[in-house]
């Protein structure tokens, strides 16, 4: 019989420390268009905001000096619905954020307002036709 293999299928949630949380909780709701799950039980003692983003959720929780003190992720890939980068890069000029640098992976790395690195991704991004073709909805 062979061995079951643990088989991922989707970020459930990423966790990220940040220094001012209603400062965050804006960006990821207003820039990034992030939904508010209005979940008021998190950690005890921590000022938390849970969110939301399709299936994947997107925890900030509040520290009270250094969100970089080794404890943060190295970034997060998001998958947008900009039809390509020029589109994206558009976008995101428009809510005045710079997104200097394009992968040759046809995305876009910004960073947030504690400077955690993000990673964007638009349809027509390399990794995002890969995951068409893994699921078979190949345009």
């Amino acid at each position: 019989m062979a061995a079951r293999t643990l088989q991922v299928t989707g970020i459930n949630h990423v966790v990220l420390h940040v220094t001012d949380l209603e400062r965050s909780k804006r960006f990821y709701l207003d820039v990034l268009g992030f939904e508010d799950r209005n979940i008021t039980d998190g950690p005890p003692g921590m000022k938390a905001s849970f969110l939301l983003c399709g299936m994947q959720g997107l925890d900030l929780f509040e520290v009270p000096e250094d969100a970089h003190g080794g404890q943060e992720m190295n970034h997060m890939a998001l998958n947008v619905a900009a039809d390509d980068l020029d589109e994206l890069v558009g976008l995101l000029s428009d809510a005045g954020i710079e997104a200097p640098m394009r992968t040759p992976r046809n995305s876009v790395f910004i960073s947030d307002p504690d400077g955690h690195r993000l990673e964007i991704l638009p349809v027509t991004a390399s990794e995002r036709a890969r995951e068409r073709q893994r699921t078979g909805l190949a345009k």
